[in-house]
């Protein structure tokens, strides 16, 4: 069985505005989920702050913003943790650059609260594709799959600790 990656609708819908906010500049922000034994599910998700430096091909989060709503959002329920970051790719490919894969895993060591944090990289307005990376031996890409607020509650129930 294949381990997967889902995000929930509201969570995408939130990525989609960011993305929309800043045309033809990477944005980003962090992302709080769980971990289900054949999972990780994006429960919420953030902008990069207000102090966020927005380039063509690069972001700059507001890393106090960020902390603040890692923690507003981990208050949602035990199960819910910071499992990574997501940021878009306004002119290139939904893969990550050298850039992306360094700070992944130097944040995987400093930053995360699990030794397979999550990446995801987001497209250009109108579709917003997404493709998440998984840190594991190295950086595994899958393709992640929308859920309702339904199916992330059964979800839930099959929450692990990680």
């Amino acid at each position: 069985m294949n381990f997967k990656v889902f995000i929930a609708e509201k969570a995408y819908q939130q990525i989609q505005t960011e993305v929309k906010r800043h045309p033809g500049k990477e944005t980003g922000g962090i992302m709080v989920g769980f971990r289900t034994p054949m999972a990780l599910i994006v429960s919420s998700v953030s902008g990069p702050g207000p102090s966020a430096i927005h380039l063509p091909f690069s972001i700059q989060f507001d890393e106090a913003y960020c902390n603040r709503r890692v923690k507003q959002l981990q208050r949602q329920g035990k199960v819910f943790k910071y499992i990574g970051d997501w940021h878009s790719h306004p002119f290139s490919k939904l893969k990550p650059s050298k850039v992306d894969k360094y700070s992944f895993k130097v944040k995987s060591l400093t930053h995360y609260g699990t030794t397979n944090p999550l990446m995801i990289i987001a497209g250009p307005d109108p579709l917003i594709p997404l493709q998440a990376f998984l840190l594991q031996k190295g950086i595994t890409p899958i393709t992640p799959e929308l859920i309702d607020s339904e199916t992330m509650q059964q979800l839930k129930k099959q929450a692990i600790p990680f």
